[in-house]
């Protein structure tokens, strides 16, 4: 559909020519009975104009060589934006991570969100939230095959799904995949050089559908992450510097930072800091850190830093995505915190407790 462009859309057209190209006369080209405008959206009107522009200088009119035309298809070149389901509508997760000497393929779909899962967010600032698990309480208590929802309802356990066979386009090996007993899919049985794929390559997730239809996602090549070795220091009321070696070419790539304080301890809270510039550190803020470590500390505290892109999709069942990960933990440490496994690892007079820390 294409509307005709008003007249001073073409004066502004033309004083801007002017300004990029003064002493050319271009009143004189008819420019007026042929100008249209795409209906599209903002940045291809803005390409439209741009092309226009072009067209102005370069003296065309009506009979010259047409412009190449915009078929609104993706192509391997195109950026690939950053776009993860959210936790309340995840359903299903496909990854490509490139490990220590081998990439691993995995994946499943659920036919519905566990909420468990879905925690909520108690606080945030600039990319990072502090995020609590939710109280679900369902009486009677909920069976072995059911789930407690946030309305205190008893609702089947979300159990996983056959999506057909799952083909990978764009790994160093083309692969097909097809689900075990359990609907849960993965390559055991095919090993991938490692890396798994090239740095930038299209990669394309095809579902050829079954109790789920069709669907396909896409992901890019990333290079693996790389972490100066050592635990880091965390401290109530000090920022936190999470450093990494950033990609000589800029990518889709971000970076998530989850870090864990009691994982051990059946504290159901995390800081999480998502979608991040893949520029090398990034400084966690202050008052979310002092936040985190109020709600409990237990042994062997960690942080999870990885370099994913995602892309997603709605499905039948909810929103499934694609990541392709490289992703490694390091240690946390905290004033006056030792972590043990057993009382051999406490100071003397002190015993291991069932939080891994000794007391």
């Amino acid at each position: 559909m294409v509307e005709q462009a008003p007249p001073e859309f073409h004066s502004r057209l033309v004083l801007e020519a002017q300004a990029h190209w003064p002493g050319k006369d271009y009143l004189r080209l008819p420019v007026k009975s042929s100008l249209i405008l795409i209906l599209a959206s903002p940045r291809k009107r803005l390409l439209r104009a741009g092309s226009l522009l072009l067209l102005i200088a370069g003296g065309a009119h009506c009979g010259g060589s047409p412009s190449t035309p915009e078929t609104g298809e993706d192509t391997d070149s195109a950026a690939l934006a950053y776009t993860p389901c959210a936790q309340e509508a995840r359903t299903g997760q496909f990854t490509v991570e490139l490990g220590d000497g081998a990439t691993s393929v995995q994946g499943r779909v659920l036919n519905g969100v566990v909420p468990a899962n879905v925690r909520r967010a108690e606080a945030q600032e600039g990319e990072c939230r502090l995020l609590r698990g939710r109280s679900l309480f369902c009486s009677p208590a909920c069976g072995a095959s059911q789930a407690c929802d946030e309305n205190g309802a008893c609702i089947p356990y979300p159990t996983a799904q056959d999506v057909g066979t799952v083909r990978l386009q764009g790994l160093k090996a083309d692969l097909s995949l097809t689900p075990n007993a359990a609907n849960f899919y993965f390559n055991a049985g095919t090993s991938l050089p490692s890396p798994g794929l090239d740095e930038g390559a299209s990669l394309k997730l095809e579902a050829s559908g079954a109790q789920v239809p069709a669907f396909s996602l896409k992901g890019r090549g990333i290079p693996k992450l790389e972490v100066p070795s050592g635990a880091i220091a965390v401290e109530r009321g000090k920022p936190v510097t999470i450093s990494w070696t950033p990609p000589s070419t800029p990518g889709d790539a971000r970076i998530q930072i989850v870090m864990d304080l009691a994982h051990h301890g059946g504290i159901a809270a995390s800081l999480e800091c998502d979608a991040v510039q893949d520029s090398g550190s990034y400084a966690i803020p202050a008052g979310l850190l002092t936040q985190l470590i109020d709600v409990g500390v237990a042994g062997f505290p960690k942080v999870t830093i990885s370099r994913r892109t995602a892309d997603s999709t709605e499905t039948s069942v909810g929103c499934v995505e694609l990541l392709t990960v490289s992703q490694t933990e390091r240690e946390l440490t905290l004033p006056g915190l030792v972590s043990c496994s057993s009382n051999a690892d406490c100071p003397t007079g002190q015993s291991c407790q069932a939080d891994l820390t000794c007391q």
